[in-house]
């Protein structure tokens, strides 16, 4: 069957005029389309339906219109009709950006009646909270609804492809204005709105439920406005991430989805951030590919907060690089401005897109042929709160500095709202941190939303991962149970599954014994300091010495490990403090490995990812790749490198090709990197069913000779710089 437009490999970008359009009224528009195509490599733009500048815009547009205020300056000039010619010409896509969540506060007093987002005291959320310091925003179930949904209408009756929608954004700490409060009680059937996040009152979990229902309702009607006019219209915002900040804007992209033709998110790059993982673009682009519709991963071509400066080669490579490998499409953003002092290094640091444009047959339906699954939870993002009392302790940072040790002084945090704090804390670490563990290496994952733990789709993985996945179904955990005894591998870490889908605590003595545990006795408090695990080197594949002791987890359970569970690591019993001596093994194993059925379950008591996170240690790392070949049947990766962990793989395939992406982040040791440090000679070992035709680099284009030999592709790589695609024909 044809692919539409959008469902095959897209390429999209933002020219950026802030508030001043007056560059369209004398510009040659000709010329903008050709450059679009032949310097920035794009097939779909974003041209300006309303502004996305201070002091929030939102409700002035760019083209003629009866219904709508214009932006001042335009005249009777519509910079959409006008261009709209030219981009045709040269195969662009029209899609406008139009921004719905930034409005001034003029518009507001003179609009009382869209009402505005409000806080639990009814204040208005832009009040306290200016958006961007100047503007404020209205509420998705309130009047202002048609406003938005009239001006979709209105741009998609310029005869473009559709549109993007910058918002809304259901911000946190709202809403609480009489439209939320009344279809609040009419679901919910409860007469009270909760205090925005206390996990205490009995209607703050409807009141979550509520938020994310009418964030898929707005959508399902804006893609219906949207479609009234041009039933192939196509739509998509700013949506959901893996992390928890998702449940505090209420963004849900499993439910989302069905009402949009992009699952697509930002990941901007900014300097502020003390440690900023190479691979979170990829990880993000994973993520939002995961689902039935394409995911794109919005990449700002800027230096940070600096919008007039574009963002480096290296950087701006990675992020295109990065987005691809994933299965997703790029989008950046150019402000143009800074194209006065900087027009050539921002049209280098685009250069890769060529290499998309000229190949696209290696981008084009493409599916993850990954061996390794990852879920990511969105239940477990929505519900999670430990029921163990040992992790609220206060273990202080474990520095040590100026001849004081910061082991905190033990208090727990008793209120359910801090525990649920101390939660997400977790949580987001596990789950950034199962990404990273598989990056640095060398394992391609592909991810797993909640509705898709599935007997038909888990039939084709080789290891399933659940990375704190707490919060889980009965019918996921039969599910899951089902696959590893009909010959499946699991790497359950921490509390997966202790839970159900709404948070409560579980009690499933089927489940802890699936996976070797007899008991639960409790938590070791958290420690950034001088607690250690003991690792038989001798049945973990891979570790350099038979017994070896490794910094111990974060956080840990103390279990009893059931009579037929294979201990691979301990904990030590706890120190307490700095220069003081080990006391001994406990009886607590940090690893055991069970035999179920037809496969095999590794179980890791510990927060084993959070603690990649939070210490990037190597000690861990080789924890989970030995876990991972444990759980292999051959005892070996799917691929096998002796590259540095800043070589990110990833394997795609589609009908023709088998596609090895190589993205390398070896760089000058900071971020913003300045220079990409190539890598020579690499050898890789791809597990692969039958002899290739071919086997070449297509970057460097290269044939590269191969061996095959049990089952197992061999090659080398002559060098990649930052980014080499290996085509497997």
């Amino acid at each position: 069957m044809e692919l539409a437009w959008w469902q095959k490999p897209i390429r999209m970008m933002r020219r950026d005029f802030l508030g001043d359009f007056s560059y369209y009224l004398t510009a040659d528009l000709g010329a903008m389309a050709r450059e679009a195509k032949e310097r920035w490599h794009i097939n779909c733009e974003w041209i300006m339906a309303t502004p996305g500048c201070a002091p929030g815009t939102a409700h002035l547009v760019t083209f003629n219109s009866r219904k709508f205020d214009k932006v001042p300056g335009l005249g009777d000039f519509d910079i959409i009709r006008s261009y709209l010619p030219h981009a045709k010409k040269y195969g662009i896509h029209l899609v406008p950006y139009i921004n719905q969540h930034w409005y001034s506060y003029e518009f507001a007093k003179n609009h009382p009646e869209y009402t505005q987002q409000l806080l639990e005291d009814g204040t208005p959320y832009g009040e306290k909270y200016p958006l961007y310091g100047n503007g404020t925003t209205f509420c998705v179930n309130g009047p202002w609804r048609e406003f938005a949904f009239e001006i979709i209408r209105e741009t998609i009756r310029l005869e473009v492809d559709g549109c993007f929608l910058d918002g809304p954004v259901i911000f946190p700490k709202c809403c609480y204005c009489e439209h939320c409060r009344t279809l609040f009680y009419e679901s919910s059937a409860l007469k009270e709105m909760p205090p925005f996040g206390d996990w205490n009152h009995k209607a703050w979990k409807p009141f979550l439920k509520f938020r994310r229902e009418s964030w898929v309702r707005f959508l399902k009607d804006a893609q219906a406005a949207a479609r009234a006019v041009n039933p192939e219209a196509v739509i998509f915002l700013n949506g959901g991430r893996f992390d928890t900040y998702s449940v505090k804007t209420a963004r849900d992209i499993s439910g989302m989805e069905k009402y949009q033709n992009f699952s697509g998110a930002e990941e901007f790059y900014h300097v502020t951030e003390s440690y900023k993982s190479p691979f979170d673009t990829l990880n993000l682009g994973r993520f939002l590919s995961a689902g039935e519709k394409p995911g794109v991963v919005f990449t700002h071509h800027t230096l940070s907060s600096w919008h007039k400066v574009p963002l480096s080669k290296p950087e701006m490579t990675l992020a295109m690089t990065e987005t691809v490998a994933s299965g997703a499409n790029t989008w950046f953003a150019i402000f143009m401005e800074a194209m006065e002092s900087r027009a050539k290094e921002a049209f280098e640091a685009n250069d890769i897109q060529k290499f998309f444009a000229e190949h696209e047959e290696f981008y084009t339906a493409t599916e993850s042929a990954a061996e390794t699954a990852l879920l990511t939870s969105a239940d477990t993002l929505y519900g999670y709160i430990s029921e163990r009392r040992e992790l609220f302790a206060d273990a202080g940072s474990g520095k040590e500095e100026n001849l004081v040790a910061d082991i905190g002084d033990g208090s727990i945090r008793e209120s359910l709202n801090e525990r649920r704090t101390v939660s997400e804390s977790i949580l987001d670490k596990e789950l950034h941190g199962a990404f990273d563990a598989a990056n640095f290496s060398h394992i391609p994952v592909r991810v797993f939303w909640d509705n898709h733990v599935s007997t038909d789709k888990l039939k084709d993985m080789a290891i399933f991962v659940l990375p704190n996945s707490a919060c889980l179904s009965d019918k996921q955990v039969e599910v899951i149970m089902e696959y590893v005894y009909n010959g499946g591998s699991l790497a359950a870490f921490f509390e997966s599954g202790f839970y159900d889908e709404t948070g409560r605590s579980a009690k499933r003595t089927e489940w802890l014994e699936f996976l070797g545990i007899e008991k639960i006795k409790g938590a070791f408090r958290p420690a950034a300091y001088e607690e250690y695990m003991l690792l038989y080197g001798d049945n973990l594949p891979g570790m350099r010495r038979d017994r070896i002791l490794a910094p111990r987890t974060y956080n840990a359970l103390k279990i009893i490990p059931g009579k037929d569970s294979k201990i691979l690591a301990r904990f030590l019993n706890e120190i307490g403090g700095y220069y003081a001596k080990t006391q001994g093994v406990s009886e607590f194993p940090a690893v055991i490995l069970s035999e179920r059925g037809k496969g095999k379950v590794a179980y890791c008591s510990g927060t084993l990812f959070e603690s990649f996170t939070k210490f990037h240690l190597d000690d861990h790392l080789d924890v989970y790749k030995s876990i991972m070949r444990t759980l292999s049947a051959d005892s070996r990766l799917q691929i096998e490198t002796d590259a540095p962990g800043s070589l990110a793989v990833e394997i795609r395939r589609n009908e023709k090709y088998t596609l090895v992406h190589l993205i390398n982040t070896t760089g000058d040791m900071k971020r913003p990197i300045g220079r990409i440090v190539p890598l020579k000679n690499v050898y890789f070992s791809v597990r692969f069913p039958k002899k290739p035709r071919s086997v070449r680099a297509a970057v460097s284009r290269t044939e590269l000779e191969f061996e095959k030999t049990n089952g197992y592709l061999k090659f080398k790589v002559p060098e990649i710089a930052a980014y080499e695609l290996v085509v497997i024909e």
